[in-house]
């Protein structure tokens, strides 16, 4: 089925947001990585940093499949996060933004017209699910 062009454009615009909040997620979880000193800190934060690079690729690859080109933008995600001093803080801000993909996911993937760009949001949803299931299952 082709993707009528506005469709098409709300959609490569939802893929480029989601792909600055992923690239400041990963870049954030590596870098709060090198400040934590605790060993269940760096596991969670190295989980969450291998999810965030994996969720960039899937997304730059649906935009790349839908004709667009690839933001390289750092979310602002990734500034605020930054500010928190306090690790633990931090992976809490962290976890919001993992339910803000779920959310935004859970909110768009219905009007994803192809097939191979849902199923490539579908597990970026399933990342962030597990990711912040890990989480919660540690700090709350």
């Amino acid at each position: 089925m082709k993707m009528n062009e506005s469709v098409k454009y709300d959609t490569i615009s939802l893929l480029q947001e989601l792909l600055e909040a992923e690239r400041a997620g990963a870049r954030l979880a590596l870098d709060t990585m090198k400040e934590a000193t605790d060993d269940k800190q760096k596991i969670l934060l190295n989980q969450i940093q291998i999810g965030e690079a994996e969720s960039c690729r899937r997304i730059r690859d649906c935009i790349k499949y839908l004709g667009g080109e690839p933001s390289l933008t750092v979310g602002e995600f990734y500034v605020k996060a930054m500010s928190i001093e306090d690790v633990l803080e931090r992976l809490f801000f962290i976890d919001r933004g993992q339910r803000w993909v779920i959310k935004k996911l859970n909110a768009n993937l219905d009007s994803i017209s192809s097939a191979f760009v849902r199923k490539e949001l579908e597990n970026v949803l399933q990342i962030h699910v597990l990711n912040s299931d890990a989480f919660n299952l540690k700090y709350t």
